[in-house]
C-alpha cells in the first residue's frame, strides 16, 4: 500500500523536534472533543472534482467568519493543495480544535501534508464513507496506525451511523465519529430529527463498551432542493439539537455548490457559498 511508503525523513524530524504524551494528548483531546463547538468544514471558493482549489486569503476569511460566528473546533475533510494551510491558519484565527481530515489516505501528497501539519492539529480523521468501496478495514486501520505512530496524535475514520453497530467497525479509532442525517432517511420535521438522532446516540452507546468518546461528525438539516429543505427548518433543527447533551459537529460551514449526487447536496450549510448567513446563524439567543 502507498501509505508504507511515507518519507523516512519525517520520522527523523519528528522524533527530534516533538516532546509528546500520548496519555496527555488522549486526555486533553478527549476534553475538546466534549466541550468545544465544532463545524464541518469545506472551504468557499472550492471544487475538488475541477482541482479549484481556494487562496490563503479565502481560507482565512472562512474561518474568520466561522470563528466570529462562535465556532471555536473545525473539523477538514482533505489535506491536499491549499487544504494542508487550513489548521495552521485555524489556530492562528483562535480556534482551540482541528481535526483534520485525510480523504485519500493513500495519496502521499495527502499524508505527508497531515503529518507536516501536526503541530496545529488535534486529531485525525482518515477517510469518509469509503469503507468497502474506497477502502476496506484493514487499510484504514493500518493508515490510523502510521499517522498515530508518527505524529502521536490521535485518529479515527467515519462511516455513516448505521455502520457502526457492526462492532468490527465501532472499534476502528480512537473516538466514534459518525455521519447522522435524519433528512436523508426521510425524517423531516426538525424535533422528530433530533430525537431520530437521540435514539441513535443511545444504541450507539450501549454498543460502546470500550468507552471510546462518541462526536457526530456530521448533523445537520439542508435549506433547498426538497419541499422540506428552508432555513426555518434548518434553524429549527439545531436549535433543538443544542438543547440536548448530544455531541456532534455542525454540518456545514458552507454551502457546497459542486456537489451534484442529491438535489439537496448543494445546501447543508450555515452559510451560503458567498459566506452569508442563513436565518440559524442569525437566531436571536443563539448558543
Amino acid at each position: 500500500m502507498g501509505i508504507k511508503k511515507i518519507a523516512l525523513w519525517f520520522i527523523l524530524i519528528f522524533s527530534i523536534t516533538t516532546n509528546f504524551s500520548f496519555a496527555q494528548v488522549s486526555e486533553e483531546f478527549h476534553e475538546k472533543l466534549a466541550n468545544l463547538k465544532w463545524v464541518a468544514y469545506a472551504p468557499t471558493n472550492f471544487n475538488p472534482e475541477k482541482e479549484i482549489y481556494p487562496s490563503e486569503v479565502s481560507l482565512r476569511h472562512d474561518l474568520e467568519v466561522l470563528f466570529q460566528a462562535g465556532f471555536n473546533g473545525v473539523v477538514t475533510y482533505g489535506s491536499n493543495a491549499s487544504l494542508a494551510l487550513v489548521p495552521q491558519l485555524a489556530k492562528e484565527t483562535g480556534f482551540s480544535g482541528v481535526i483534520m481530515g485525510v480523504w485519500d489516505f493513500d495519496n502521499r501528497e495527502e499524508m505527508d501534508n497531515a503529518m507536516l501539519a501536526s503541530g496545529y492539529v488535534d486529531g485525525y480523521c482518515l477517510g469518509n464513507e469509503g469503507l468497502n468501496s474506497r477502502y476496506n478495514a484493514d487499510q484504514v486501520k493500518e493508515a490510523i496506525a502510521l499517522i498515530k505512530e508518527l505524529t502521536g496524535k490521535p485518529a479515527t475514520t467515519t462511516e455513516q451511523v448505521f455502520d457502526y453497530y457492526n462492532d468490527n467497525v465501532l472499534v476502528i479509532g480512537d473516538w466514534i465519529f459518525p455521519n447522522i442525517h435524519p433528512f436523508l432517511s426521510s425524517i423531516r420535521e426538525p424535533d422528530k430529527c433530533v430525537n431520530w438522532i437521540g435514539k441513535n446516540y443511545e444504541i450507539l452507546q450501549k454498543h460502546n463498551k470500550d468507552g471510546r468518546p462518541i462526536l457526530f461528525k456530521e448533523a445537520g438539516f439542508p435549506t433547498a432542493g426538497e419541499r422540506a429543505a428552508n432555513e426555518v427548518n434548518q434553524r429549527n433543527f439545531f436549535l433543538e439539537l443544542e438543547k440536548t447533551d448530544i455531541p456532534f459537529v455542525y454540518f456545514e460551514a458552507f454551502d457546497q455548490p459542486w456537489k451534484r449526487t442529491l438535489s439537496v447536496e448543494p445546501h447543508w450549510g450555515m452559510f451560503k457559498s458567498n459566506r452569508k448567513p442563513k436565518k440559524f446563524i442569525l437566531a436571536p439567543n443563539r448558543k
